[in-house]
């Protein structure tokens, strides 16, 4: 699951590793998303997040477990953007636009993570969790990159096309293990609680 939404959310401002928490309607999201859960009768045997406040929020919220016994898990941190992180998205020209519209030609600043950096850190993450207890229920809480560069490593697509799709606030796919691999088999995407008009931003 994706985290509900922030402030920076709706600024469109980049976030990567600053520590905020979830605004008003964020937490309204959240809830919404537990109700949906819930309705769903899924119980989760653990709760793991992003150590950043907005993800830890998330997870409290959807399961009620307090945020100190949710299990935090390092390689699912949101992208490092470096120098870049504060600043609107629309404001950073034609290497912010190939991040999103083709992610293989996107330059990394100074002090910031590559794409190859976070594939490598989530695909370990991964690996891992194929190895979990298949029976196991585990609400799993990222961020939008985080999120996306998982999805798109459970389908195998080209980096490229890592956000073709788009995953909005306390949007969540379901994953499990079959035969030791791990398989999207359900989404719930929430595209109406997207935030970044990706579509204007990318045509200019």
């Amino acid at each position: 699951m994706r985290h509900g939404q922030t402030a920076d959310n709706k600024k469109h401002l980049l976030q990567g590793r600053k520590n905020i928490p979830l605004s008003e309607e964020g937490i309204e999201q959240a809830m919404k998303a537990k109700v949906e859960i819930d309705a769903e009768g899924i119980v989760f045997d653990r709760v793991c997040a992003s150590p950043l406040k907005r993800a830890m929020q998330t997870a409290s919220i959807i399961t009620g477990v307090p945020e100190e016994d949710i299990e935090p898990v390092q390689d699912i941190i949101e992208y490092d953007f470096g120098p870049l992180e504060g600043k609107r998205v629309e404001d950073l020209g034609p290497n912010m636009r190939a991040f999103f519209m083709d992610p293989e030609a996107y330059i990394a600043p100074e002090g910031a993570e590559t794409y190859d950096e976070m594939f490598e850190r989530v695909e370990g993450y991964l690996k891992r969790m194929e190895k979990e207890d298949p029976d196991e229920k585990i609400l799993v809480v990222a961020h939008g990159g985080t999120l996306h560069a998982m999805y798109q490593l459970l389908n195998g697509g080209p980096m490229k096309e890592m956000w073709a799709t788009t995953i909005g606030n306390c949007g969540y796919f379901i994953a499990s293990v079959v035969d030791g691999k791990l398989s999207v088999v359900s989404t719930h995407f929430k595209e109406e609680n997207k935030t970044l008009p990706l579509d204007s931003f990318l045509k200019k």
